[in-house]
């Protein structure tokens, strides 16, 4: 019997409040069916701007005092809550309770997800949550007895009997709930809601309902409504009465039906009733839905984003980014656009009336200054440098007060100040220092400029007295047909945007990224090198062709060059194994904060989980080869041909001597003619390849192979590891054009010797470019691009007589890779690498 009598109590709670609507709205319908739309509409026209800003503002006002609510509640729980969270979500709360209703179940679910974090124990947070929503209507119920008691004849009461009734009704709320409270509460000693809390709600109650009888008095005095506070008052209360036993949300039709009637008895005109009606709904309950909606989704999105590492902002930062550059690009171009077009006429002379012309001129080259400087601007926008942030806001604003001044071109100039607005909201994602150019982008903006100055110059010429070519008569409305001006505009404006670009730069000079020099620093290099073992290129640091970065905890060494917006780092990072990856992140973010990309050459498989895990992918370049001194004979039929020519090279009386540094004037004269002769005019390479340098040599044992007569026919010159003797490896090979053929092998092979005399273990020869790179038909297009550079390619490197030359020696090869990032084109860096290469050390 109890389940039934519940069910039909669900039933009769939504079949009551469903036709009291539905009988309002029929009422509604009949009160409007004589109502002159005409002066309706006269009555909203009367409104200015202001006016309705006002209106808006009062009514959307009268919500505030609801959230007084929200912060008794948090002080009830104890919970901590900084005042923008606890306004931001109390406003969701009580604007879609207002808007949506439900009793106040929508309220109690916000408030309930809002808060179930801060406060553990669920039935405590529930039971406040309900405990404060019953005080809601606390106010309105102590207000009515004012109505009853005073306004007992009023006319609503008069001719609708049953209002009194609902009024009274309402009235005997509050004495009711609070004998229920006192009861409670002597049962209960340790109730969360006091007598001096309960006090406090019953105030803010009273305050809530007032707030908005305080806007609605103040609605009828900018609507031109004459009715004293002591007849408003009434019609007010008794229609939130009615709105109140309808349950309906808002009060929605049954609140404004009444409200109607109050207002017709006091022969208030239907037309401005109906719009105070409509102001009211649309203030207080619409926009504060819709600003509560912003905040919801607001608060959803961080909560949603912290959940998922904070990846969907990064995505969605990611994309705004590219729209907001794309905006202060198109701005840039319009406004060159625009300024060779001519303004709208009657604008035009309407500017000529409040401005005189050098000022309507001067802000049409001006505005052809912004626009080139916007273009150069984007760039900055898009690496977000914070230099570039200020220098665009300024550039917007200005660019938007010329486009008034020139013509009142009002539409550019509202499209220039919403790209300034959100600009500006996007503030925080500007944090670089500096940017530098990438080749492909500096070609676009040149292209960019050039075709927009020729445009100018074209237009210019075309109306030039001497032009054989003339513009269309179907075009010359729309542009400038004054070449002298058009030519004029352009030229001061080009200038005046280089003159700032130039400023900008100079001032930029100070905030560049002061790189270290491995000069001076020697002997920091060799200890650390020593202490955390070196690899096979850790010697080419003194050659001085290349920058040194430490790590914050200085156990990390990267060398590397700058060339273009690269940052190429040769060979692994040297150093604590432990810090390795700590040390490219801290490499990364310095490197990212002045605009520029990390691209590592030249590294070991050992590294790649490292780098993979910052985000960089690969390229294999090539592979290394290493002899294995312990395992290394000449014995065998394999190794006969280099036997042979051993032989014949000892028979010969030539001979390997080892020469320990400092070398002598005359012995590096020697040996630096060798290398010119070697060279025969060509240009030295460097950075991952050594050169003929004095102090450098000096650095290391060189080997010299010498003739019978005890004439040198060639040298290589040593390079040390620093892995406790393990590994030997050799930089420069050089010999005269004359040395019999076979003499590179003899030094090859004469200093193997040596070296397993020395006790080292393995044996570098070096590099052998792109071998063994693309030859699946499965590898990936770059790869594949390497493979043929690899079989065609004798004219740049001599890859395949190189590999073929090392595989004498052994058959041990360790790969070694390009790692980049992917958003990088692998072309371009190649071509960056090689001129890097070949740029040796002034």
């Amino acid at each position: 019997m109890g389940i039934r009598n519940e069910k039909v109590l669900k039933v009769a709670k939504f079949i009551f409040p469903l036709f009291l609507l539905i009988f309002a709205i029929i009422e509604i319908k009949k009160f409007t069916g004589d109502l002159n739309v005409q002066l309706l509409k006269n009555e909203i026209n009367q409104l200015n701007i202001w006016s309705l800003l006002l209106i808006l503002v009062i009514t959307c006002a009268a919500v505030l005092p609801m959230l007084l609510y929200d912060v008794i509640l948090v002080r009830i729980l104890k919970v901590n809550v900084s005042k923008k969270e606890l306004f931001e979500q109390s406003f969701i709360a009580n604007s879609f309770s207002n808007l949506i209703g439900f009793g106040g179940l929508i309220g109690a679910m916000l408030r309930t997800y809002f808060f179930h974090k801060l406060e553990q124990d669920k039935r405590k947070l529930l039971g406040v949550i309900a405990a404060v929503s019953l005080y809601y209507l606390t106010g309105i119920s102590l207000l009515t007895w004012i109505v009853t008691i005073r306004y007992r004849h009023f006319p609503l009461f008069v001719d609708t009997k049953w209002l009194f009734f609902a009024v009274v009704g309402v009235g005997l709320y509050l004495p009711v709930f609070l004998i229920l409270h006192m009861i409670k509460s002597k049962k209960d000693n340790q109730a969360l809601i006091t007598s001096n809390v309960s006090f406090k709600l019953i105030i803010v109650s009273v305050i809530e309902w007032l707030a908005v009888f305080g806007a609605i008095f103040v609605l009828t005095r900018i609507l031109g409504i004459s009715i004293p506070f002591k007849n408003l008052f009434p019609v007010y209360i008794v229609a939130a009465c009615a709105g109140i036993i309808s349950m309906i949300p808002g009060g929605l039709g049954s609140f404004d039906l009444v409200f109607i009637w109050g207002m017709q008895n006091l022969h208030i005109p239907e037309e401005k009733v109906l719009v105070l009606l409509l102001f009211y709904r649309v203030g207080y309950y619409f926009i504060p839905f819709l600003i509560s909606l912003v905040f919801f989704v607001k608060l959803y999105w961080e909560r949603w984003n912290q959940s998922w590492n904070y990846l969907p902002k990064a995505i969605v930062q990611g994309l705004s980014h590219v729209i907001l550059t794309m905006l202060v690009f198109l701005s840039g171009l319009i406004l060159l656009l625009s300024a060779s077009v001519p303004g709208i006429m009657s604008r035009l002379k309407i500017a000529q009336e409040l401005l005189s012309f050098p000022i309507i001129n001067l802000s049409h080259q001006l505005s052809v200054a912004a626009g080139f400087l916007l273009l150069g601007l984007s760039r900055g926008i898009e690496y977000s440098v914070k230099r570039a942030y200020d220098l665009t806001m300024f550039a917007l604003i200005l660019a938007a007060l010329f486009s008034i001044f020139k013509g009142i071109d009002y539409e550019e100039a509202i499209f220039l100040i919403i790209v300034a607005l959100l600009l500006r909201m996007s503030r925080g994602q500007f944090y670089r220092e500096s940017y530098v150019l990438t080749w492909g982008k500096t070609i676009f903006d040149v292209t960019i400029i050039l075709i927009i100055t020729s445009m100018y110059i074209l237009i210019g010429y075309l109306n030039l007295p001497i032009a054989k070519l003339t513009i269309p008569a179907n075009l010359l409305p729309y542009v400038i047909v004054d070449y002298r001006d058009l030519f004029k505009s352009a030229a001061i404006g080009l200038v005046i945007a280089l003159l700032i670009f130039f400023t900008g730069y100079l001032v930029s000079l100070s905030k560049k990224w002061k790189f270290e020099k491995s000069i001076g620093h020697e002997k920091e290099i060799t200890d650390h090198l020593t202490k955390y073992k070196g690899k096979v290129l850790s010697h080419l640091i003194f050659l001085h062709d290349k920058y040194i970065s430490w790590n914050s905890k200085k156990n990390v060494l990267i060398p590397f060059q700058r060339f273009a917006d690269k940052l190429v780092i040769l060979g692994d990072p040297i150093g604590e194994k432990k810090e390795l990856s700590n040390a490219i992140e801290e490499f990364q973010e310095i490197a990212d904060l002045y605009g520029f990309t990390p691209v590592f050459y030249q590294v070991s498989d050992e590294m790649l989980p490292y780098l993979h895990g910052h985000g960089f992918t690969f390229f294999k370049l090539g592979e290394e080869a290493f002899v294995d001194l312990k395992t290394f004979t000449l014995m065998g039929n394999k190794m006969k041909g280099l036997r042979a020519l051993k032989n014949k090279f000892n028979r010969n009386n030539f001979f390997l001597e080892l020469v320990e540094p400092p070398f002598s004037t005359e012995l590096l004269e020697e040996l630096r003619g060798i290398s010119n002769e070697w060279l025969q005019g060509r240009k030295e390479k460097g950075f991952s390849l050594g050169f003929f340098d004095e102090e450098y040599l000096n650095k290391a044992p060189i080997a010299i192979v010498r003739d019978e007569n005890k004439r040198t026919l060639g040298f290589m010159s040593i390079m040390h590891v620093y892995d406790d003797h393990q590994t030997i490896s050799v930089d420069l090979m050089r010999v005269r054009p004359e040395a019999p053929s076979g003499t590179i092998d003899f030094l090859f092979l004469s200093l193997i010797d040596w070296a397993k005399e020395q006790g080292y273990q393995r044996f570098n020869m070096g590099m052998a470019p792109l071998a063994n790179v693309g030859l699946s038909r499965f590898s990936f297009l770059s790869e594949k691009i390497a493979a043929q550079i690899f079989l065609h390619g004798h004219f740049i490197y001599q890859f395949q007589g190189l590999r073929k030359f090392k595989q004498k020696y052994t058959n041990i090869w360790e790969p070694k890779y390009l790692a980049y990032r992917r958003k990088s084109s692998l072309p371009i860096i190649m071509a960056q690498i090689t001129l890097l290469i070949s740029k040796k050390k002034a």
